[in-house]
């Protein structure tokens, strides 16, 4: 069948956002909910930061809002009259086409959006690229018929991260159930410093970007360290020197992980079998003394408890990161060894199974994108 199509400029009115001056922005709701690009994105509307007492462009309730700047191509709903920036354009959806058939689109579309971004400094596509994308026109009735097959696929997704949420939200509370609330320590467990713990700490290696490499050995950024969670989905590699530096920056089993720039006090173990590994200068690395359990260490850190106190070292959010005093005066409540040991136990249950729901909801992304791809397939 021979589809027809469309170029999305004649079937959709598209609005260029463009950013008011910044002394017409406030936090107090004065004006339009003020939209500025990807980082206002939620799962499926913008979050409201900012107002804007005088907008300039206005995107109205039911527009898809799409980002055009750093990244280009992610897309929201927009659900109220909003102020938008330049990073970001609106679309509003002509009677010829279904709302989330054009949605659906969009997200099929976005891999290739985002080449199509210029710009050395901002990758960016400009309105004529997006009124020139060209777009499938089928019969609403067949247009339906799509959405309503990969909302199905979606739906199975959306369920499965759900579940994931909810088992995150099980090992905050068995965490919580068992050693109390990581701040008011009501259950009076001894509080000792880091210092206490420590046995080595050192940090990550500066300039390493010319050893990288395709392959060689593992070099851990602040992107791999999660709240407690090494995530190796995004590994750099690389060849290193033999140096001094680069023997001190090797990780063992068993380290703490520590972000100490930007977003402070993200932690990770270092696994079983990770190789050679090296840290690089926004991380630091804590090796703790026998009889102390990293994964504890490091849940207690990642928590609210550990949260607040760098919190205070932060003060106004004019501190550039955490010095060694800094994490050395860390204090941790100690729990009996033995409760460590079982809330361990429990942790790593729920993390087999988190796995487990992970690798489906992998398949479960590659059939909606298969889905997504054969629908839009010209």
């Amino acid at each position: 069948m021979t589809t027809n199509t469309a170029l999305l400029g004649d079937i959709c009115k598209v609005i260029a956002g463009q950013s008011p001056p910044s002394s017409t922005y406030n936090k107090h709701g004065n004006g339009l909910p003020f939209f500025q690009g990807k980082a206002d994105f939620g799962v499926h509307s913008p979050k409201v930061r900012t107002w804007c007492n005088t907008p300039i462009k206005i995107a109205e309730k039911g527009d898809i809002l799409i980002s055009v700047r750093a990244p280009v191509g992610p897309t929201n709903f927009c659900d109220q009259k909003s102020c938008i920036g330049r990073g970001l354009s609106a679309i509003r959806v002509s009677d010829k086409m279904d709302f989330n058939y054009l949605r659906y689109f969009l997200k099929n579309l976005e891999p290739r959006l985002s080449g199509q971004g210029r710009g050395s400094t901002f990758k960016a596509i400009t309105q004529q690229d997006l009124k020139g994308i060209a777009i499938p026109l089928l019969p609403l009735k067949e247009q339906k018929r799509i959405v309503k097959e990969l909302d199905a696929a979606d739906q199975l997704r959306q369920k499965r991260k759900q579940a994931i949420a909810l088992l995150d939200d099980y090992l905050k509370s068995t965490f919580l159930d068992m050693f109390g609330d990581p701040i008011t320590n009501p259950k009076g467990w001894e509080v000792r410093t880091m210092e206490d713990m420590i046995e080595f700490m050192t940090s990550g290696s500066r300039g390493w970007a010319k050893y990288y490499a395709n392959n060689g050995d593992v070099f851990l950024r602040i992107q791999n360290v999660k709240n407690n969670n090494l995530d190796m989905n995004d590994i750099c590699y690389v060849n290193p020197p033999n140096t001094a530096e680069a023997r001190r920056t090797i990780v063992c089993e068993g380290d703490v992980l520590l972000s100490i720039t930007a977003d402070l006090g993200r932690t990770a173990v270092v696994p079983k079998n990770i190789g050679t590994a090296y840290i690089n200068q926004h991380l630091a690395l804590l090796r703790l003394k026998n009889g102390y359990m990293p994964d504890y260490i490091s849940e207690y850190i990642a928590s609210i408890g550990g949260k607040s106190q760098f919190d205070k070292l932060d003060k106004g959010g004019v501190k550039a990161g955490l010095n060694f005093n800094d994490i050395r005066s860390l204090k941790i409540p100690f729990p009996d060894i033995r409760l460590q040991k079982e809330y361990i136990l429990k942790r790593n249950q729920i993390l087999h199974l988190k796995q487990s729901m992970l690798a489906q909801l992998d398949e479960l992304d590659t059939n909606f994108n298969a889905l997504m791809q054969r629908a839009f397939r010209k």
